[in-house]
């Protein structure tokens, strides 16, 4: 099946690749046709072009062009400060959340009114009251959902930001996603913002990570996030802020006083999350003496590898559950809508949400919230 393609969108990218237009004609027939709109490429003719050209096949089948600036995110990995040196896995993931936000401002009209609602010289404590009302979410939460990452993901999806899930680049086993790079990104805007959760972090790290986007959602700053859990932030003033707000609303100061409890361990299990995150808790409340902090701390770091998910962790479950996870459904209902009022093609629609036939099919099945 042959479809329309923006021959604008194809030129930019065959002129821009890293592979001259000569060597590129020898590699693939009639690329001139295709380029001057004579004739039009079939899906696999593109993804032909997309891979000698190195761009992911989705960018080809939109009608205007992206540049992926990967610098667009601030990035920080716990060995290096530059995105240079970002993996093909973590920068072909970008990509694909990219195709799909664009893909969705097309489809979304309204614009959100929280994003960058906040500024960091606003009160912390403030900000996590305000962001916990948006999401209308009790103070304790982790006391009422039996999943709270699931219960918070369904809360942030109802107001309207889109939240993927994935360990690996799409659904392919052998790129997987390594979490010693990053735990996470947001791609900010007003209509579409999409939170990305690299699945291979443990489920506390998932948890912290997802609360820690959509609060630079609400601050309106763009990063990828990769900290391992060793709570302490003093990289600058942004990230202080922002993981004040998350720690406040993971675990709120006023349960915390009121459970009145120095044993993190037995605290990290109440609000799902790492002992890292609770003995700072417990030095900012002045529960522990910085120098107990400090010792704690130096424990928790020797026993390090005990918090690391290891890279062979699965992500649990069967392929259906974990697709149906991986995908976030209102974003799956927007390009369903698509296709049934002729705007994409399946072909399109495949490839805009990164799966097979297969995948649609249990996508399609899903039915509401599972």
């Amino acid at each position: 099946m042959s479809m329309r393609i923006d021959t604008n969108t194809l030129n930019y990218y065959v002129h821009n690749a890293q592979i001259s237009l000569s060597v590129l004609r020898t590699k693939i027939n009639n690329l001139d046709q295709f380029l001057s709109g004579e004739k039009q490429p079939t899906f696999n003719q593109l993804s032909e072009i997309a891979k000698k050209i190195n761009v992911p096949t989705g960018l080809l089948l939109l009608n205007k062009t992206i540049d992926i600036d990967i610098k667009r995110l601030d990035f920080r990995t716990l060995e290096s400060d530059s995105i240079d040196e970002a993996s093909e896995e973590l920068r072909d993931t970008i990509a694909e959340m990219e195709v799909k936000q664009e893909f969705l401002k097309n489809e979304i009209t309204e614009n959100l009114d929280f994003v960058g609602q906040f500024s960091i010289d606003s009160n912390f404590l403030e900000v996590a009251k305000k962001i916990r009302n948006k999401l209308e979410i009790p103070l304790f939460f982790q006391s009422q959902a039996d999943n709270p990452l699931n219960y918070l993901r369904d809360k942030i999806n109802d107001i309207g930001v889109f939240v993927f899930f994935n360990g690996k680049v799409k659904d392919n086993t052998h790129r997987p996603l390594s979490v010693k790079e990053f735990r996470g990104f947001v791609l900010l805007d007003h209509k579409a913002p999409i939170i990305f959760i690299n699945q291979k972090d443990t489920k506390t790290g998932q948890l912290f990570t997802l609360v820690h986007e959509l609060v630079h959602i609400f601050v309106g700053t763009e990063e990828i996030f990769n900290i391992v859990d060793t709570g302490d932030y003093q990289f600058d003033r942004t990230e202080a802020f922002i993981n004040k707000v998350t720690a406040e609303i993971l675990a709120p100061r006023e349960i915390i006083l009121k459970l009145n409890s120095t044993d993190s361990n037995f605290l990290a299990r109440k609000f799902k999350v790492s002992e890292f995150v609770i003995v700072r808790r417990l030095l900012e409340l002045n529960k522990i003496t910085r120098e107990e902090y400090l010792n704690r701390t130096r424990d928790l770091e020797e026993n390090l590898e005990r918090f690391l998910p290891s890279e062979s962790e699965s992500n649990g479950g069967s392929y259906t559950n974990n697709i149906r996870f991986r995908v976030d459904n209102k974003f799956f209902k927007y390009v369903m809508n698509a296709v049934n009022h002729d705007r994409i093609s399946y072909t399109d629609a495949f490839n805009i949400v990164g799966v097979g036939f297969k995948g649609y099919k249990i996508l399609m099945n899903r039915g509401g919230n599972d």
